[in-house]
Parts: C-alpha cells; structure tokens; sequence
C-alpha cells in the first residue's frame, strides 16, 4: 500500500522537527484540522494542501506519490524553525534584496575577521 498525502504530510512535519499547532498557524489552519488531515479523517482543499507543501518545501507531485523525494544531506535541511522562517524570509527576497543581503553579511563577517 503507497503513502497516503497525510502520511507524506505528517513525515515532512516530523522530518523537520515541527508540531501541528506551529505549522497550523504558518499556514492558517487549525491544529486540529491539520490532524485530521494527516490521519487521512479530510483530504483538504487544493489551496491548504499547496500552502503546506510550499512550506515543507515538497511537491505537490511528492505529497500525491508521483514521484520521490530527493535524498538530503543533515547540511542542506533545516534543524529548527527559526531555519525555516530564514529559507521563507530568502526566498519571498528579490534578486536585488539577496544581493544587498550577501554584501551586508559578507561586511559583517569580515570586519569579525579583522
């Protein structure tokens, strides 16, 4: 028997080490919702299931079972929430925020260098 979304859901919360309530209010949607989602009680609507794939960062291909996840190493995941909330914060960023972003740590680095 392959993975249901809410199986799929519920390790991609698990992987990154966050509970119902948290990822309920990042999304906008109550913890108990989010429960009965991932126990497979309600499939959700397209809109809630989008937001939280784009928040766990998986496909919507993944969470369906079309395809499977890439392999990731402990360096490239997030290890907690104020991780996730930065990869969120860098990627609604323009090409030009990054920038300036990269020049004012690069700055910050190396007069700590110094």
């Amino acid at each position: 028997m392959s993975d249901t979304i809410g199986t799929r859901l519920r390790r991609a919360r698990e992987e990154k080490g966050l509970n119902q309530v948290d990822v309920g209010e990042a999304v906008g949607i109550s913890r108990s919702y989010l429960s009965d989602i991932e126990a497979g009680k309600k499939d959700g609507s397209i809109k809630t299931i989008s937001a939280l794939a784009q928040y766990y960062d998986v496909s919507l291909d993944y969470l369906a079972g079309l395809s499977v996840p890439s392999v990731q190493s402990p360096e490239n995941t997030a290890h907690d929430e104020r991780e996730v909330l930065l990869l969120k914060i860098w990627r609604a960023m323009s090409d030009e925020e990054r920038l300036g972003l990269m020049a004012l740590l690069k700055a910050r680095i190396d007069t700590d260098a110094a």
